[in-house]
């Protein structure tokens, strides 16, 4: 009986402490460095392989929060909920949970997120969620009750304990903390800019932007960002995303593949040029530190992505 007491205080004492959260909040609110990793969570019943793969790596040491995927491309996955409880509690730092309206209606949305909130999971990427047709379960249909402007609306309510409805809810909740993303590049410059400041009103504490490879603009949604809070006296925060190409194909699906994301073309063609002459990855790499280093200077907020390839960012910031 007192071995087993034991143990079980062992596992509290080593177990992530909700005051963490509001210190990643705080770190990321204030000027310096601030790092996320994109864990995307595979169709396996099994998360130890990724887990070893990150632990092995020297760059987890740098991040302040693991950023959890929901089903990307529409394509079955392991809970992303779920996931992220078992990244927070693996690694001992805040996982921010996406959540999609894909899937579910508002009352699941609302159950799930009034769940998460005693377990802390308090971090909330809100997605309106990639269509199905691009993924694997075509028995699939799609809820779509309403886009991420309408989950950031639920966690305002429930922030004050009220549904939806606005009916009061029981018990003591702790603070959630909702964020948004934002496509890189759009051919219409002024529609970007009305979803970055439709995102911020409706109360996003931070955007992710997908990845970024033109510096100027990463340096106009920042200009953007800061123009909207001052309009608004808001103070979300833009967060920069990074991913790193080492390779051709990756460059071209990028490119043409994935909605909101731009190449230049003098990348492209280097790329294309280096796969001819098999230096893909030094070139890659050398294009990818460079990128970081310019991202860097001017913003510190970074959000890294690898498709779960973690030796892509460890070469990038070690």
């Amino acid at each position: 009986m007192t071995n087993t007491l034991l143990k079980t205080d062992n596992i509290v004492a080593d177990t992530f402490q909700s005051s963490q959260i509001e210190s990643f909040m705080d770190k990321l609110a204030t000027k310096g460095k601030c790092f996320t990793y994109e864990f995307s969570a595979p169709a396996s019943f099994n998360l130890e392989p990724l887990f070893s793969k990150l632990q092995n790596e020297q760059f987890i040491t740098k991040l302040d929060a693991f950023v959890c995927t929901d089903s990307p491309l529409g394509k079955l996955k392991h809970s992303a909920i779920l996931a992220s409880l078992k990244l927070q509690n693996t690694f001992k730092i805040p996982s921010i949970t996406t959540i999609s309206m894909r899937d579910k209606n508002t009352l699941a949305l609302q159950s799930d997120i009034v769940g998460m909130n005693s377990l802390d999971l308090r971090l909330i990427l809100a997605l309106t969620g990639d269509p199905l047709r691009l993924g694997n379960q075509p028995q699939a249909k799609g809820v779509f009750e309403g886009n991420s402007l309408l989950l950031l609306k639920i966690i305002k309510a429930l922030n004050c304990q009220k549904d939806i409805n606005g009916t009061t809810l029981n018990g003591d909740s702790k603070p959630i903390y909702p964020f948004c993303v934002l496509n890189s590049y759009a051919n219409k410059k002024e529609n970007l800019y009305n979803k970055m400041q439709e995102k911020i009103q409706n109360g996003a504490h931070a955007i992710f932007t997908q990845p970024i490879y033109d510096i100027n603009i990463a340096q106009e949604l920042l200009e953007w960002c800061e123009q909207i809070n001052t309009q608004n006296q808001t103070k979300c925060v833009l967060v920069f995303g990074f991913f790193p190409i080492f390779s051709y194909k990756t460059a071209l699906f990028l490119h043409h593949k994935l909605p909101g994301v731009f190449i230049p073309e003098n990348w492209l063609k280097e790329m294309k040029l280096a796969s001819e002459q098999n230096t893909e990855a030094q070139v890659g790499l050398e294009k990818s530190q460079i990128l970081f280093s310019n991202l860097y200077k001017i913003h510190q907020k970074i959000h890294f992505m690898s498709a779960n390839k973690p030796d892509l960012i460890e070469k990038i910031i070690c």
